[in-house]
């Protein structure tokens, strides 16, 4: 599948990142955003990295060949209980959350859900905000991807080539595994700083 319609829902730094990369890197022409902050979406529209922007969720999000949700980890399950049952076949959804098994979890508890990829890009910043974003933010970062149970590996390859345009290293890793892991390398700075 070729993407020609992405959806983000959150236009903060992650979001607004991706926006600029996909258009920037992929020239992705069609990019739709969702985000209650309008200043953002007026930028975004302004700069051209989307093409329509919204403070809530509509035809156009759902009619899109991926969405990205880019918010914090109860926001991510909201908008995927708003979007079961309303995105196209085929629709591939995704987050950027730090965290994956209690997302998975619930995507998997679900009657025919979505075709749901956890993504965790391995970067950032400590800014916030679309202003702060840029098109490099991934540039040969991991980027964990974490396929939930009903997922066809199309749907998977297609989207680790999306994660490639746009500089990134997509490693595809198990929601458990994923969550242990980077709970381990976020917690040693603090072992470390105890310690002393």
């Amino acid at each position: 599948m070729q993407a020609k319609k992405i959806s983000i829902i959150g236009l903060g730094l992650i979001g607004g990142s991706l926006a600029r990369a996909l258009k920037e890197k992929l020239n992705i022409e069609s990019i739709i955003a969702v985000d209650i902050n309008e200043k953002s979406l007026s930028q975004a529209l302004k700069e051209g990295y989307i093409s329509e922007g919204f403070t809530e969720l509509n035809e156009s999000v759902y009619n899109s060949d991926i969405i990205f949700i880019c918010t914090p980890i109860r926001s991510t399950i909201d908008y995927i209980t708003q979007l079961y049952g309303k995105v196209k076949n085929g629709c591939i959804v995704t987050d950027t959350a730090s965290t994956k098994g209690e997302i998975i979890d619930f995507i998997n508890s679900l009657d025919n859900p979505p075709c749901f990829i956890g993504g965790h890009p391995m970067a950032g910043t400590e800014k916030a905000g679309f202003a702060s974003s840029f098109s490099h933010m991934f540039e040969n970062a991991y980027y964990i991807l974490s396929p939930s149970k009903n997922c066809p590996e199309e749907s998977l390859e297609s989207l680790a080539e999306i994660i490639k345009g746009i500089g990134a290293i997509p490693v595809k890793l198990d929601s458990r595994e994923h969550d242990i892991i980077t709970a381990t390398i976020s917690h040693v700075p603090h072992v470390i700083a105890s310690a002393w």
